[in-house]
């Protein structure tokens, strides 16, 4: 899983980990990365997106 969001954009990829590894809320996370709560939460959004795209069964590369 880590090697997957480690190939994530560093837009998708701080957010995801502040916040679901670091444990921080998305208010938090707004504050450190200096983004509204809305963005931080389209991003968590499409990042978990990419993430399930490519931990898909079949598709090549997939961890």
């Amino acid at each position: 899983m880590l090697e997957a969001i480690l190939t994530l954009p560093e837009a998708y990829r701080a957010p995801i980990h502040l916040h679901y590894y670091e444990g921080y809320s998305v208010a938090e996370v707004a504050e450190l990365l200096r983004l509204s709560p809305s963005a931080v939460k389209m991003r968590l959004k499409r990042g978990r997106e990419r993430l399930k795209l490519e931990l898909e069964p079949g598709k090549e590369g997939s961890v």
